[in-house]
């Protein structure tokens, strides 16, 4: 069993978000919920500047109303540089996105995905990387999908 993370799930389908902490708690991580950019930055707009104890980020790339994780991501890394993070989408990720993704060494999962293949990219984010590991080149590539 992967280590213990505090994990903040964003996505605006309440539904599959409910279905994300269930998951995400029996399997043993603490999970924080928003369900819109401005209720995501609300979580890191802290007083004295203290950030939550968010380990990662699982991140749907279209919300709505408001933007997404292309807006998102800048946001988040000004306000919690050393955050992970995970994408999800039901559709291709944006070029821009991937890059900015590669970059953070961060991870794309496609929607829909088996819940084994969640809980298996949250082990393998957890803990420091190995110099020069950027997420072993998965960003882009549809975890769970089986192909």
């Amino acid at each position: 069993m992967s280590a213990q993370r505090s994990v903040l799930v964003v996505d605006d389908d309440e539904q599959l978000l409910r279905l994300i902490v269930r998951l995400l708690e029996s399997a043993g991580h603490r999970v924080r919920t928003a369900a819109s950019l401005r209720e995501t930055l609300a979580l890191f707009d802290t007083p004295a500047g203290r950030t939550p104890e968010i380990e990662l980020a699982l991140l749907d790339v279209n919300l709505a109303p408001g933007g997404g994780a292309a807006e998102l991501l800048p946001l988040l890394q000004a306000r919690a540089p050393g955050l992970e993070v995970l994408l999800m989408s039901g559709d291709a990720l944006p070029e821009s996105l991937e890059s900015e993704l590669s970059r953070r060494g961060g991870r794309f999962l496609r929607k829909p995905f088996a819940p084994k293949a969640l809980l298996q990219l949250i082990a393998e984010t957890g803990g420091p990387r190995a110099a020069g590991d950027p997420g072993d080149g998965a960003a882009g590539k549809p975890a769970g999908s089986g192909h």
